[in-house]
């Protein structure tokens, strides 16, 4: 099959991963008024991705895109486990790269994906999703620039999604946040490229409050 096609299938949003359920601590920023207009959630795109991703989910993805053994692979699963440091974050995470390896295993007969599996079923790996994009964008033969950059789109067209779920902006507004999003998406890849898997290091202060406090909220829309 056409890498692209494959591309375009796990990267969007109708894949059964479960990733429709996350707003990446947009929902408690939203709630606490400090995000209000199209231009803030441009603000919080632009940290998450370059900050956050660019310095821990992409580098991974792209680590075990490449990787050589399961054991390689699960080390970089764990790793990205230790810097997400909001429990509702890694439980999400894991609960979306479960489902999302899962799916994609059903798809293509790849044996990493498959021995993937096969730690998660032990406990041996958490199951980011980072890591599960990574293996599924790798037999589903997708270059791993390209992968890294179909992820970054996907989170940003996810958070932009649930911003319009949550009322914050219309369709047309989280089209052109997402539009003019993409030079920051190449530069968020390009840092990923040449980062080191074994040295993550996102920062985003606000976000990780948001993304804690969320976990305390009487009642919620998302699961992050």
């Amino acid at each position: 099959m056409n890498p692209l096609l494959g591309l375009l299938q796990l990267a969007d949003s109708g894949f059964p991963s479960g990733a429709f359920t996350l707003s990446h601590g947009l929902e408690s920023l939203v709630a606490d008024g400090a995000v209000r207009t199209a231009d803030d959630l441009a603000a919080v795109l632009r940290v998450s991705l370059l900050d956050r991703l660019a310095r821990a989910d992409l580098v991974v993805l792209i680590g075990v895109h490449g990787a050589a053994s399961i054991d390689e692979v699960v080390e970089l699963d764990r790793r990205l486990s230790t810097v997400k440091l909001a429990a509702d974050e890694r439980t999400a995470s894991e609960r979306v790269g479960r489902r999302l390896a899962i799916e994609a295993a059903r798809l293509t007969p790849d044996q990493l994906l498959q021995n993937y599996l096969a730690a998660l079923d032990a406990g041996r790996s958490p199951g980011n999703a980072a890591v599960s994009l990574g293996l599924a964008m790798r037999a589903f033969g997708v270059g791993a620039r390209e992968a890294a950059t179909g992820a970054a789109w996907g989170f940003a067209n996810g958070l932009c999604t649930a911003a319009v779920r949550l009322g914050l902006i219309g369709h047309g507004a989280a089209q052109r946040v997402l539009r003019e999003a993409g030079p920051v998406i190449e530069v968020a890849v390009e840092h990923a490229l040449v980062a080191s898997p074994r040295e993550l290091r996102p920062s985003g202060p606000q976000l990780e409050v948001a993304l804690a406090r969320h976990e305390s909220a009487e009642a919620h829309l998302f699961a992050t």
